[in-house]
């Protein structure tokens, strides 16, 4: 397994750096160039003067609904982009009340992912939330392109990524681009995989979220949608090569141009 990168951000503990990935052919993917983590809601300002002056971050990500945390600061020297990556108008939603409460798994916000007689959020276990993730790309995949597309033009920079655990949405955008960078299938799930690390006091924390939709009332939610297990993510790799060629296959089936994928390998892969 490779070593982690983690980031030294105070008041976070899943923020690292994706860089120094092992590529298949040879190569590792570069540092500084893609970054995830969790909820900046947790950010002092020390960890944002450290993103900024210590790490160069110049754009952010931001794949939560609309409505879900508190709003967008200006931060100097980073663009912040929101870019929902669930939400009941897929990937677009428009105000708050019609994204409100829809996309952390985590909790079980999985309003739109599947219908109640599909999804029992008690009994799916780590394979079956990685199918989930295949639905949850597809319903997402205007967020992809988008992201795919910062990525890539003339104005792109060191960028991070996030949601609000730092694990399924962030984890799904962090594999589909590992993917298509050719990075080892192995290495893709352990960055994954890594979340669990500091899982318990990642979740911890997230209850002081302003603004986070809370589970519905009386709402059990199987213990595979917190985690980040290892299988949930080979589950989600078997489900992508079964609907697509490859990842790259499902950017350009949902509208990417193929040059960007070939922009984003030149500067994710340091052969």
């Amino acid at each position: 397994m490779h070593e982690i990168d983690w980031l030294d951000l105070p008041d976070q503990v899943n923020a690292r750096d994706v860089g120094g990935l092992p590529v298949t052919g040879g190569g590792r993917t570069r540092s500084g160039v893609l970054m995830r983590c969790e909820t900046p809601d947790l950010l002092t300002d020390e960890a944002i003067a450290r993103l900024s002056e210590v790490y160069a971050v110049r754009h952010m990500f931001d794949l939560r609904s609309v409505g879900e945390g508190g709003p967008i600061e200006i931060w100097p020297g980073i663009t912040r982009h929101r870019m929902p990556l669930l939400g009941r108008m897929s990937g677009a939603a428009a105000d708050a009340e019609q994204a409100r409460g829809v996309g952390d798994i985590s909790t079980g916000q999985v309003d739109g992912l599947a219908r109640k007689s599909e999804l029992d959020m008690v009994e799916v276990d780590v394979h079956g939330a990685g199918r989930l993730y295949l639905r949850m790309i597809e319903r997402g995949k205007d967020a992809f392109v988008q992201a795919l597309r910062l990525l890539t033009d003339d104005n792109a920079g060191p960028t991070m990524v996030h949601c609000t655990a730092g694990k399924d949405r962030t984890g799904v955008l962090v594999a589909l681009l590992l993917s298509v960078a050719g990075v080892e299938r192995k290495a893709i799930v352990n960055d994954y995989a890594a979340t669990r690390i500091h899982a318990e006091e990642l979740f911890k924390r997230l209850r002081s979220v302003r603004d986070q939709p809370p589970m519905p009332t009386g709402t059990k939610v199987s213990s595979a949608l917190r985690d980040a297990a290892p299988e949930t993510m080979e589950a989600f790799l078997d489900a992508l090569g079964e609907r697509y060629d490859s990842a790259a296959d499902f950017f350009v089936k949902a509208g990417a141009q193929s040059e960007w994928l070939d922009i984003w390998c030149e500067r994710f892969v340091d052969a």
